[in-house]
Formats: C-alpha cells, structure tokens, sequence
C-alpha cells in the first residue's frame, strides 16, 4: 500500500489458527456466502464444488484449497512461498507492522492498535460470520489436520510468532495494559449483548445508526480511564519501524545496472542498493541521480534514479536488492547480460 499510496504508512495486520481459517471458509463456500452468491457474488471452481456437496470438508483441509501459507504469502509478498518468504515475512512483521494481533482476541489487538495508532475506542461488533456452520468439527479426519499442518507449516509458525510476541508485550507492560484489557472485555461482553443486525451479514452497504448509537451508550456507561492510561502510556514509548521504499530497475546496457530508488520515509536520504547473485554481493551503489520523471509520477524525490557498474568478471544471473532491507524494487530480477529474464 506505501508503495501504491507513495507514502509511508503505519500497518497492521491480524492473524487466524490457519486450520480455523481454512474450516470457516469451507462452511462459508457452503451456505453460499451467507446468502450472498444468490445475490450475485462470484465463487471460485473449488467453491463451486462445496456449494454443490461434491467437495468434502476432509478434501477440502487435506488440499488446502482456501490457500496455503497464505499469511506467509501475503505478507512476505511472494507469490510461491519457501523458508526464504518466512523470514521475509517475519522480517515484515518485526520491521513495518506497528501492530499484530489474532481474530481469536480482537480485545486485546483493538486496545493495542489504539496505543499505536491513538485511536481511542478499542471495540468492534461481529458481521458476517457464517450462518448454519456446525459447532461439531468431528469429521475432520486427523490424517487431514496432520496433512493440513505439515503443508501450512509457514503459516503455523507466524502464527506462534506472533502469539509470543502478544504474552511478551503484556508482559512489559504491565498492569497499565492488564487493567485496560480486563476493562475492554467488560465494555465487549457488554456490546455483545445487544440485538446485532449484522451478525450474519456484510456491512457494505453502510451501517444501521440505531445499532451504532445502541453501541456508544453501552460504551459511555463505563469510565474509560484505564483505556486512556494505557493509550497515553502506548504514545509515550519509541515507536521504530523500518524504512519504506519503492523503486525499479530499468535495464542494463554496457555492463551498468540503471533505475530508480526512493526511501518513502526518508525522501531526502539516497537508498543503498546492492547487485547479488545467489547471496553474493558483487556491486554496491546508491539512488541519487536526477530523475524527474520519478517526480512527475508522484514520488517525493527527484533525485532518485541510480547507475551502478559491473565488475568485468560478473557471470549472468543477478538481482537487484535494496541494502538491508526485505523490500524489493519492481523488476529487480533476475538479469542476463543486455537482457532480463524473470
């Protein structure tokens, strides 16, 4: 998104048990999107086949047909993931995402993202969940769970990343965040309670007022200065997130790689680059030439483009990184000499 909006941005993400995930999207293909494939909502093929009883839930697990690896996927942006696109994307979430959470506690990712972010109001009603699932889940077979957690094993082990990191940050802070959080599930249990139009359907079409003032008055019948003290104490703390970049190889002609680079966070500073093949660094050079066109299309630096030459001994094969960075420019690689390929 920093990349689309050519700006840097705070992110969060939320995480799910990968095998809860992929077993509420079964039940959801089932009942036909809660009703909304009826209406008009487009199904994918395996989709199709569970709306249709021809696909059982075991097929469904064994061959993780509602992805697999997709937190890994998304969020080291690798289309094929390996253990190189886990680090990537543990790099991500310790690097750019100010906030992590699990749908199964949004209590407490909501109160943590208000300390982040300053939002002060960490609460949420359901939409959406998936009418006439059954609560008995025995008819998943364990060889499908045993197969399902040997093939999302990327997604399993972000998903315990990130619940470890949830227990340490509780743990440092203390019972400023204790007292905070016990005080959101009061105020949720409560909100809970009320006649929500939207458990079982989309909220796209806008929100019902009636409900949301329903949810405020539940709100304003607490004194929320606990959840003011911890969000006071949340924006007093350093809050370090890596650069944001963008940038994009243009070509290589007479053993020069040239392109452009921009640090989104820090426009004025030249981004460090380096030329690799396989983990090898065999060229270094930095952004800083003039180049307006970077400009002219919305990047807050003109001087952004960069020219970096080969050693005469360079073999073929090799990409483009930006130094110390997970992040990738656009059309980084691989290269041949004089042409690219990948």
């Amino acid at each position: 998104m920093h990349r689309n909006l050519k700006t840097p941005l705070t992110y969060c993400t939320i995480l799910r048990d990968p095998l809860a995930r992929q077993i509420s999207h079964y039940w959801y293909a089932s009942n036909g999107k809660n009703g909304d494939v009826v209406r008009g909502a487009s199904v994918s093929a395996t989709e199709a086949l569970v709306r249709r009883g021809t696909l059982s839930l075991d097929e469904w697990v064994s061959e993780s047909l509602a992805g697999k690896n997709l937190f890994t996927q998304m969020l080291s942006g690798h289309s094929v993931v390996d253990e190189s696109s886990l680090e990537v994307a543990r790099a991500h979430v310790r690097r750019h995402i100010a906030a992590t959470g699990v749908c199964e506690d949004m209590s407490e990712f909501l109160l943590r993202l208000c300390g982040k972010t300053g939002l002060e109001l960490p609460f949420f009603f359901e939409t959406n969940k998936t009418s006439g699932a059954p609560r008995n889940r025995t008819e998943l077979s364990e060889t499908a769970r045993q197969t399902f957690a040997e093939e999302n094993r990327f997604d399993y082990a972000l998903f315990r990343d990130v619940n470890q990191a949830i227990a340490q940050h509780a743990m440092e802070a203390g019972d400023v965040f204790s007292k905070a959080l016990a005080l959101v599930r009061t105020i949720q249990e409560a909100i809970n309670q009320l006649e929500n139009p939207y458990a079982h359907s989309s909220i796209v079409f806008g929100f019902d007022e009636a409900f949301l003032s329903n949810v405020v008055r539940v709100i304003n019948r607490f004194d929320l200065t606990p959840i003011r003290e911890y969000i006071a104490f949340a924006q007093s703390q350093p809050h370090i997130t890596a650069d944001m970049y963008d940038g994009f190889v243009d070509n290589i002609h007479d053993g020069i790689i040239s392109g452009w680079a921009v640090n989104l966070s820090r426009p004025e500073e030249r981004v460090p680059l380096e030329v690799c093949i396989g983990t090898d660094v065999v060229a270094r050079g930095w952004s800083g030439e003039y180049r307006p066109d970077v400009a002219s299309a919305g990047y807050p630096s003109a001087h952004a483009g960069f020219s970096i030459p080969l050693p005469t001994a360079a073999s073929d094969g090799f990409h483009v990184t930006i130094a110390n960075s997970p992040e990738r420019l656009h059309n980084a690689g691989i290269w041949r000499q004089g042409w690219h390929c990948a």
